[in-house]
């Protein structure tokens, strides 16, 4: 006698398959998901690490600061190793960058210039700072011995101070293109209308050298060999700008400190910092920020 397989046996089987690959997708996806969690989880308490760190940087670099060596307020480097992490940090005077509240127009011009900006253009927005500036000083106009242009590296403030760089671009109408041309030869932190040549970058070199890039790239090529004196480096800026070159001891400083983990996880941090004086009894952090690509 023949026997008939139940037909519900094969579905139930087809059944059963069905359902235990959904399972073992299930377990795929959830170990996929649990390692995910994982790793960010580890990226996250790394990031927290890092900006631990860095922070401490800046506790160190104000130490470095207390030193009694005039060098080490202008600039410096050190590293700090720990067991599963390395702090590398370099920091330099803010003179070495332009104050945009204290900078004279003329200088804030050969910036442009250095910049690629048309001359003509480059007038327009000095100028514009000039009668801003003006402004500031109008309850001292009617004074008859008041001069009508600061001297080359006198202080002169634009009425209320900017707090940050890209205010330039809405307070002088600057173009956002030329703005971050110059970002990184610009400050708030100087407080100073001078610039240290020994100290400053090509583009503010380059400023100092009316414009020339050839000139800039000469001066910074001996400044490599050294000068025997703050003379010896004035006598290679062209006269014009003598006047805006100054070697005296920093207000503040910014530092770019490379937080390295044991896992490889790297960032970056600048700090600016205000170093101590008469008024200030400790050195004092005035901004704070981690870097990014």
């Amino acid at each position: 006698m023949t026997r008939h397989a139940d037909p519900r046996r094969g579905a139930a089987l087809i059944v059963v398959l069905v359902f235990t690959s959904l399972i073992a997708g299930l377990a795929v996806v959830t170990t996929r998901s649990s390692l995910s969690s994982a790793a960010a989880g580890a990226v996250f308490l790394d990031e927290m690490r890092a900006d631990r760190l860095g922070r401490d940087a800046a506790d160190v670099v104000a130490y470095q600061l207390q030193s009694e060596d005039p060098q080490a307020r202008r600039g410096g480097s050190f590293a700090v190793h720990l067991p599963s992490s390395d702090i590398a940090v370099d920091y330099v005077s803010e003179m070495a960058r332009i104050d945009v509240n204290a900078a004279p127009p003329k200088l804030l011009a050969n910036l442009f210039i250095a910049a690629e900006v048309e001359p003509d253009l480059a007038a327009e927005i000095a100028g514009r700072i000039e009668r801003l500036r003006g402004r500031s000083r109008a309850p001292n106009a009617a004074q008859p011995n008041a001069s009508s242009a600061p001297a080359a590296g006198a202080q002169a403030e634009a009425g209320p101070a900017l707090l940050r760089t890209e205010q330039i671009i809405d307070a002088w109408g600057v173009p956002d293109s030329l703005y971050r041309a110059i970002q990184p030869a610009l400050t708030v932190a100087s407080k100073s209308s001078k610039v240290d040549p020994t100290l400053a970058g090509r583009l503010v070199v380059t400023a100092l050298m009316e414009g020339d890039e050839d000139k800039a790239d000469d001066f910074i090529d001996r400044r490599s060999r050294g000068f025997l004196s703050a003379e010896e480096a004035l006598t290679q800026l062209p006269a014009a700008t003598r006047g805006f070159a100054g070697f005296g001891a920093p207000q503040a400083v910014r530092a770019v400190a490379h937080v390295t983990l044991a896992r490889r996880f790297r960032r970056d941090y600048e700090i600016v910092m205000a170093v101590a004086n008469g008024q200030d009894k400790a050195a004092r952090i005035l901004s704070w920020q981690p870097l990014f690509p």
